[in-house]
């Protein structure tokens, strides 16, 4: 029995790669919504499929042979999407898997990459698996929710883990590449708001480090460094020698000093950062 990743976008596909030195001991199957995307994928995989998670019958196709069920979900489209493009995405998918699972005695294992925008503020405090979520916005109220229909799916049969991933950054999403439209200009508020982070490596490291350990729960993947947004921003500009941002010090859009996100348990899990720090 194999793996199927469902969703294989950016992290998707690092983890596909991660996984190459496996094949064909571990037969993978990866799902795409994007057709364009066969080419670069094809050989990754020993199977592609295109598939909607929300449709039974491709849901099923991708999941029959498969011991561990990955979910990469993300909404189509490069566009911020509203919650009811959300809701489509993480929470009628999780729907569709439920119904299936008569049909899929094999499968052991669900791992679904969330985030740990479910926690909300913690006015710059630290938050860990065992603090109470809070999602303070339409979009963390649905992933909130998509948490809870995989968590009431697990049986002593098959394990359900959650990752709860930081921001990712890495080869295609650089820090710097997207911070350098800022500067010189000026920003609304004090940039005092802790921002977390993780690099798409060692997410995709977490989560097959899930995959050989059965891991089962919450866990939060993250680096070891919360940042303030400012000394992020400010970090990253003067590295590349351009001018640094006005902070205005009027109220910011989204107030509060955001929270310190602790990778303890993915460590005592024994998984060891690749990237611990920004670089």
């Amino acid at each position: 029995m194999g793996l199927t990743i469902v969703g294989c976008g950016y992290l998707g596909e690092a983890v596909a790669r991660q996984l190459q030195p496996r094949r064909p001991a571990l037969p993978l199957t990866l799902t795409t919504t994007v057709t364009e995307r066969h080419a670069e994928l094809t050989k990754l995989a020993d199977q592609l499929l295109l598939c909607d998670a929300t449709d039974p019958a491709q849901l099923l196709a991708a999941l029959q042979h498969s011991r561990t069920a990955v979910f990469c979900l993300a909404p189509r489209g490069n566009r911020q999407v509203n919650a009811d493009g959300y809701r489509l995405t993480f929470v009628e998918s999780f729907h569709c898997l439920r119904s299936l699972l008569p049909e899929l005695p094999h499968l052991r294992q669900i791992i679904y990459t969330g985030s740990c925008s479910v926690y909300g503020d913690a006015d710059g405090d630290w938050v860990d698996e065992s603090t109470t979520p809070a999602a303070e916005t339409e979009h963390g109220a649905v992933l909130l929710e998509s948490e809870r229909l995989l968590t009431g799916m697990e049986d002593r049969k098959m394990s359900v883990c959650i990752l709860r991933l930081a921001a990712l950054h890495g080869p295609g999403r650089e820090l710097d590449d997207r911070l350098k439209g800022l500067a010189g200009r000026e920003r609304t508020g004090d940039g005092r708001s802790f921002s977390n982070w993780v690099h798409v490596d060692d997410a995709a490291g977490a989560l097959i480090a899930a995959m050989d350990g059965a891991w089962s729960g919450v866990v939060n993947v993250v680096n070891d460094e919360p940042i303030r947004l400012r000394d992020l921003v400010d970090r990253s500009l003067k590295r590349q020698q351009l001018d640094p941002v006005n902070w205005s010090g009027a109220p910011a859009p989204v107030s509060g000093d955001g929270r310190r996100i602790t990778n303890k348990r993915l460590k005592a899990l024994g998984y060891r950062l690749q990237h611990p720090m920004l670089d």
